[in-house]
Order: C-alpha cells, then sequence, then structure tokens
C-alpha cells in the first residue's frame, strides 16, 4: 500500500507543471485518474478526510468521471451518509452505465436499505452485463438480497452459483450456511460451515451459526464446543450474548 501512496504522490508531483489552463483532455483525464486512485488509496488507509478532499479534486476536474463518483459513494457510507451515497451512485452509473462495480455496490446498497425490487434490478442488470468479469459478485450481492427479502431459496441458488465459480470463498460460504440453515436444511449448513472454518479464522457470527445448526442437529457435545469456542474468543460480542437464548447451551449436563 506504501509503494502504491508514493507511485501516485509522484505521478501528482510530475504532472505539476502541467496543471495549467491550457491542460489538454489527456492531461486532464489522467489527473483525474490520480486523484481518485489517491482518494481510494487513503480510504484504504482510513484516511477519511484526505480521502475526500483527493476525491472533490478528481471531481472538480471532471465530475462526469464515474469511478471517483463511485468512489465518492463509498466514502460517504463510510462516513454515515446514505443520502449523499445515493447521489454519487446514481452520478456513476448517468456517467457510465456499464460501470459493473458501481451498480453492483449500489444493488448492495439498496437492498441494505430495505428497497429489495430496486437493489435487485441493479444486480440482475449487472451480472446479464457481457463486460462483467466478476458474475459470482453480482450472485452474491443477489443472493444476499433475495436472503434479507426472505427468500432463503432464490439465495441458495444464487449462491450455488457464486461457489462454482469461487469455492473457497469465505463469506459465500458463510451466507450458504445462513441459506441452509433458515431452509432447515441443518446437514448442509454444517458442510457449509466446515467449509468456512477451514478457509478463514472463526468468527463470532460464524460459530453462533454453528452451535444453533449443530443444536438443530441433536449434536449437543458439540454445539457447546462451539458455544464455548465463541465465548472465549468473543467474549464482549452480540453473538456470546445470544447463547442464553438457547437453553441447552447454558445447562451443566
Amino acid at each position: 500500500m506504501i509503494r502504491v501512496m508514493v507511485l501516485v504522490a509522484q505521478l501528482l508531483l510530475a504532472g505539476c507543471a502541467s496543471l495549467m489552463p491550457d491542460d489538454t483532455a489527456e492531461r486532464a483525464e489522467q489527473r483525474v485518474e490520480v486523484y481518485t486512485q489517491l482518494g481510494l488509496g487513503y480510504m484504504s488507509q482510513n484516511r477519511l478526510a484526505s480521502a475526500q478532499e483527493s476525491l472533490n479534486q478528481a471531481l472538480a476536474v471532471n465530475p462526469k468521471y464515474s469511478p471517483a463518483n463511485h468512489a465518492m459513494a463509498l466514502l460517504m457510507l463510510r462516513l454515515g451518509d446514505p443520502a449523499g451515497a445515493d447521489k454519487y451512485f446514481i452520478s456513476a452509473l448517468e456517467s457510465d452505465p456499464r460501470n459493473v462495480a458501481a451498480r453492483n455496490d449500489y444493488g448492495a446498497f439498496l437492498c441494505d436499505l430495505e428497497k429489495w425490487q430496486e437493489g435487485a434490478f441493479h444486480l440482475e442488470k449487472a451480472l446479464l452485463d457481457p463486460f462483467n468479469i466478476e458474475v459470482y459478485v453480482s450472485q452474491f450481492g443477489l443472493g444476499k438480497c433475495f436472503l434479507k427479502a426472505g427468500d432463503p431459496v432464490a439465495a441458495r441458488d444464487q449462491f450455488r452459483l457464486a461457489l462454482a465459480a469461487q469455492p473457497n470463498n469465505g463469506a459465500i460460504l458463510y451466507q450458504s450456511a445462513v441459506a441452509s440453515f433458515t431452509l432447515g436444511e441443518y446437514l448442509s449448513s454444517r458442510a457449509f460451515l466446515e467449509r468456512f472454518f477451514a478457509v478463514v479464522p472463526a468468527t463470532a457470527e460464524g460459530l453462533l451459526l454453528a452451535a444453533r445448526t449443530e443444536t438443530k442437529l441433536g449434536a449437543t457435545d458439540l454445539a457447546r464446543e462451539y458455544a464455548a469456542r465463541l465465548r472465549e474468543d468473543f467474549p464482549a460480542s452480540e453473538q456470546a450474548a445470544e447463547l442464553q437464548n438457547i437453553p441447552t447451551l447454558n445447562s451443566n449436563g
């Protein structure tokens, strides 16, 4: 990351001499790209004020540059400004309707706001875009949207498609387990969680779901093992507190 930031800074310094009123369109394009990458770099370092300054500079050069609007939308989300995020998402897609990454993120954003139909519309549009080289991202986003909207069957189908391309993706494996659990397919939920724990460090959410899954399967000893790990590794988490709602995990028998 440091090397990237140094390179971007060098590009900015190299371009200082050309920041004149007679800049060519090519130089302006280079500047907006550099400012956008610098803003994204600051975001990755959680330097949000610096990120906002760089992205504002990018949009001052070209207000219709889709990647800069997309980056600003993501920054607005980090800053807790959903209205601002919506505005910049729309600008990003108006400027470039084939900005698949922006469409995926906008669809997920709308689903998080419980605007299921609008969110699914954008995710499905991204999914069908012939220039989408990461179709699994759209499938995963659509699956999460369906799951939140109360359609675990449709969610499961999308997760299966996403897993075909990314069989060791921890996020997809976890959501697949959630969908299976919701459908009462507890053996399937167990299988997805076992794969999940094999590829990523255990999370509080994963351990709680595993404890619930094993409880449903009648494997009380294994359920208590997961519960113990949850209490030990994440003692202050909401998930650890939720164990109190599972009676079999709180008895001494």
